[in-house]
C-alpha cells in the first residue's frame, strides 16, 4: 500500500477538490493533501521477517477548506468517517486496522491567506498479500 492508494482511495469518494500528495496548492480554496508521517517502530515477529503478515502505512492528511471554519470541520470529518470503524480494501490490500491518533480531525487554525486547515493523523495496518 502507497500514500497513492490512500489518495485515490479517498479521491474516488470526494470530488470537487484538489488532492495532492505530500504537499497542497495552497493558492486552491479547497484540497485535500496526503502525506506520510511518522510510523511506529518496527516489529519484527518470532520466526523472522518472513512470519510478517501485516505492514503499517502512517499517514497524515490536511484538509485545507474554505474561509468558515464549519464547512472546514465538516469537510474533515467527512474524510475522518470515511475510514473510521469501516473494513476497507485500498491499493488491493485488505485494511486490519486503522489507528488514529486523536478521536476527530485536528483543527490547526488559518493559513496565511485565512483558509481553515485541520489535520486527521493514523497509521493503517494492512495485509501484506494482495486480495484476489
Amino acid at each position: 500500500m502507497t500514500l497513492n492508494d490512500v489518495k485515490d482511495h479517498l479521491k474516488a469518494r470526494i470530488e470537487r477538490c484538489g488532492w495532492y500528495l505530500e504537499k497542497i496548492d495552497a493558492n486552491q480554496e479547497y484540497c485535500i493533501g496526503v502525506f506520510s508521517t511518522r510510523s511506529p517502530e518496527p516489529v519484527i515477529p518470532m520466526g523472522g521477517i518472513r512470519n510478517s503478515a501485516y505492514a503499517d502505512l502512517a499517514v497524515s492528511i490536511l484538509v485545507h477548506w474554505g474561509r468558515s471554519s464549519t464547512p472546514a470541520r465538516e469537510k474533515a470529518q467527512e474524510v475522518f468517517d470515511l475510514l473510521f470503524g469501516r473494513e476497507l480494501v485500498i491499493g488491493q490490500r485488505r485494511v486490519v486496522k486503522i489507528d488514529f491518533r486523536t478521536s476527530r480531525p485536528q483543527g490547526i487554525g488559518t493559513d496565511d491567506k485565512g483558509i481553515y486547515e485541520y489535520v486527521i493523523n493514523f497509521v493503517i495496518y494492512y495485509d501484506k498479500k494482495g486480495i484476489d
